[in-house]
């Protein structure tokens, strides 16, 4: 059997995609199976033992691996399903075809591409070269790392608006961490260089992405945004450590981003975690005092603010699907995230949203009493049927 995995974007997201790869080739185990991937990713992809074929898809720059460079994709595997040349493909990619899959985490949305259950372990599948090791050797045996305490990777490059951080902000910050703290080196890792590089400050931009598995062996701990490189910390090629999670507290669609949550549903050790949520300087500069001067245990204590998906995410994926699927799949979609979260929505929000529903769902919802007991649960059911006691057209009460 041949099988296509389509999958083009980004780092984190493809990690979390290894693991479906992984299944499959369980589920499969004489299948060849071909990854379709955007070229600037298909690095991640090197060595590993369950993909037979990288088919890269040229994109250059982000956003074209949810659009011109997805329909690339779609038409060339659709092309080799018709000639024969393939007997399936999955595809695991969130946008722009799966969002109605998302159920609050980005891991367990891109499994849910997959029809099969995707079984642990849960770390991403990443295999180094023996060039890849020695370069980061060579790396770290210039910095005469036996002279610190503390040695902690900080990823401050983030693409996905799922933190507050960003090169120049981690760099500063990281500058202060180290005039407090001469046993802390700090390894900052990005796509671009360091303005200012110093002893304690180290500019980690010459390693690929790949490589930061490596380093993150010689470390003993993480500043992350729970992007690429934290991720790829976790991988069977990298090296679980005790991590600050900087993240923000959006709502927007797809932004919420809970390393600890992801770590509870996937049965990972929640303790490594400390999430902040759009942390002032002093706060994170704090946290790392107590960190350093005491333990990841300690500051965890004093400082750890875990994020919760809460009915204001639900709403906003709401309103985003909506956008592109209708109001009928959306409304049963905002229902299955307040069932898998436990949520209530705001009546006041509720009765906007049903307020600019569509006749035709309106009537759907009245004929069939969609999900009845789901609604009753999530205290839906009383404000759905003051407003199926009005006019569907003119919002007028019925007599």
């Amino acid at each position: 059997m041949k099988i296509a995995l389509v999958h083009l974007c980004s780092f984190g997201d493809c990690l979390y995609a290894t693991l479906v790869a992984r299944q499959i080739r369980r589920d499969f185990p004489n299948c060849e199976l071909t990854w379709v991937i955007a070229d600037r990713y298909a690095s991640i992809l090197e060595e590993n033992p369950d993909i037979d074929v990288i088919h890269t898809i040229p994109i250059s720059e982000f956003s074209q691996a949810q659009s011109g460079g997805w329909n690339i994709a779609c038409r060339w595997v659709n092309d080799q399903l018709a000639a024969g040349l393939l007997d399936r493909a999955i595809f695991t990619q969130i946008l722009p075809d799966n969002m109605l899959l998302y159920d609050g985490l980005i891991r367990s949305t891109v499994y849910r591409g997959y029809p099969n259950p995707v079984i642990g372990p849960h770390r991403p599948v990443v295999v180094l070269n023996s060039a890849e090791i020695d370069r980061v050797n060579s790396f770290i045996s210039s910095l005469q790392i036996e002279r610190f305490r503390h040695i902690f990777l900080f990823e401050c490059g983030p693409r996905s608006n799922q933190s507050p951080m960003n090169p120049e902000r981690a760099e500063q910050r990281a500058h202060r961490m180290a005039a407090q703290h001469p046993d802390l080196l700090l390894l900052l890792t990005s796509d671009r260089p360091l303005i200012s590089a110093s002893r304690q400050v180290v500019d980690a931009s010459e390693l690929s992405v790949r490589e930061n598995a490596v380093l993150a062996r010689y470390c003993t701990g993480l500043i992350g945004c729970s992007s690429g490189i934290t991720w790829l910390t976790t991988s069977i090629g990298g090296k679980l450590l005790p991590m600050l999670q900087v993240l923000t507290k959006s709502t927007e669609p797809f932004r919420f981003a809970s390393v600890a949550a992801d770590f509870v549903r996937f049965e990972l050790d929640a303790s490594m975690v400390i999430e902040m949520a759009d942390p002032d300087d002093d706060t994170i500069l704090n946290c790392i005092q107590l960190w350093v001067s005491q333990s990841h245990i300690a500051a965890r204590t004093r400082f750890n603010e875990p994020l919760t998906f809460t009915s204001a995410h639900a709403g906003q994926m709401f309103r985003f699907v909506r956008k592109h699927y209708g109001t009928r799949s959306s409304f049963r979609f905002l229902l299955k995230l307040l069932k898998q979260h436990r949520l209530r929505f705001p009546v006041q929000t509720l009765w906007y949203e049903l307020t600019a529903l569509q006749t035709d769902a309106v009537t759907e919802i009245r004929n069939r009493s969609l999900l009845r007991n789901d609604l009753r649960r999530t205290g839906l059911l009383p404000i759905i049927r003051k407003f199926l006691n009005r006019d569907p057209e003119t919002g007028k009460p019925v007599n």
